[in-house]
C-alpha cells in the first residue's frame, strides 16, 4: 500500500468524525469534491474554518445541489466558494478532499449523516506528493469548469 497512510471503513471508523478533525486542524486550505453535502454539522465546521482564514472551496453535483438536502447554499451565504458541475446523462460522483495541499482523503463517502452512522463507506488517506498532485490537478480542472454559486443561485441548499 505504498502512498496510502490510512484506510477508513464506515460506519465503524466514523469517517465524518475523522473528517471533522481534519477540517478543524486545517491551516491553509480545504478543497472538497463531493456528490452531496447533506450534513449541517459538516457545513458549520467548514464555515468555522473559513472564518478563521482557511480557504474553503467545494465542488458538488449540479442536480443534487438543487435538492433540499444540499447544504451548499448555506456555505455560499457565508462566503465560501462553491461550484456546481452538470454532467449530461450522469453525475459528478467523485468524492475527495485535499487538506492544506498536504493530504488527500478519497473514497465513497458523501458528507451526510448517513455516511457517518449507517452506510458502509470507505475512504483512504494519503500524504504522498505524487498522489496529491493528481488530485490537485483534477480539482483545479473541475473548479475551472464549474458554475460558481452566488447567494441567489444557491438558495435551495440551506
Amino acid at each position: 500500500m505504498e502512498g496510502i497512510l490510512q484506510i477508513l471503513f464506515g460506519p465503524e471508523d466514523r469517517i465524518m468524525d475523522y473528517l471533522m478533525k481534519e477540517f478543524f486542524s486545517a491551516q491553509g486550505s480545504i478543497d472538497i469534491v463531493v456528490f452531496l453535502l447533506g450534513s449541517k454539522t459538516i457545513a458549520n465546521t467548514l464555515v468555522k474554518a473559513h472564518q478563521r482564514g482557511v480557504a474553503v472551496r467545494m465542488i458538488i453535483d449540479g442536480k443534487v445541489a438543487r435538492t433540499r438536502n444540499s447544504k451548499h447554499g448555506f456555505l455560499v451565504e457565508k462566503g465560501i466558494d462553491v461550484r456546481t458541475i452538470r454532467v449530461t446523462g450522469g453525475s459528478m460522483h467523485s468524492k475527495f478532499i485535499l487538506i492544506d495541499s498536504k493530504k488527500v482523503i478519497a473514497g465513497s463517502t458523501n458528507l451526510t449523516n448517513d455516511a457517518n452512522y449507517r452506510n458502509h463507506e470507505l475512504m483512504f488517506v494519503s500524504e504522498d506528493p505524487s498522489i496529491i498532485e493528481r488530485f490537485s490537478t483534477k480539482f483545479e480542472a473541475l473548479l475551472n469548469g464549474g458554475n460558481k454559486q452566488t447567494p441567489r443561485s444557491g438558495e435551495r441548499g440551506r
